[in-house]
């Protein structure tokens, strides 16, 4: 049980992310750090959320985050038919904005393995996402 992960640091998922052979640079806007990365070509960045220790910048949760700039219209149907195919990721249209949000918590104890996992689940969503935006309206209805 002491293997387990219950809060973790923006440097200890750098290097969970780095060992799963993404890049991950830390970065501090406005006194709140991220992480940024990328995968299929495609630049995200990692917010962190619940603070579990202040003194040693140790979370309990986080989440992979990309925005996306949409030049011109967004089909109507296109966020809400991601949301209702897909369970891990959420997307949401913020204005001229498309924006893919997976939350990971460790509270409660995971595993280095299974966060690599995550990592994983992520690339593996936004290569879904990437074909999903691409999908012509005519072939969604279908």
């Amino acid at each position: 049980m002491s293997d387990l992960i219950t809060a973790i640091s923006p440097q200890q998922l750098a290097h969970i992310l780095q060992q799963a052979g993404y890049r991950a640079n830390e970065v501090i806007n406005e006194q709140v750090v991220q992480l940024q990365s990328a995968t299929q070509g495609v630049g995200f960045v990692i917010n962190f959320g619940n603070v579990a220790s202040e003194e040693r910048r140790e979370f309990v949760d986080f989440s992979f985050n990309l925005t996306l700039n949409i030049e011109g219209n967004v089909r109507p149907e296109l966020v809400a038919d991601w949301n209702r195919s897909r369970r891990f990721a959420r997307l949401s249209q913020q204005g001229q904005w498309l924006v893919l949000v997976m939350d990971v918590i460790v509270a409660g104890g995971v595993s280095a393995a299974w966060l690599q996992g995550q990592c994983e689940l992520w690339d593996a969503l936004l290569r879904e996402y990437i074909r999903h935006l691409q999908t012509p309206a005519s072939a969604i209805a279908a």
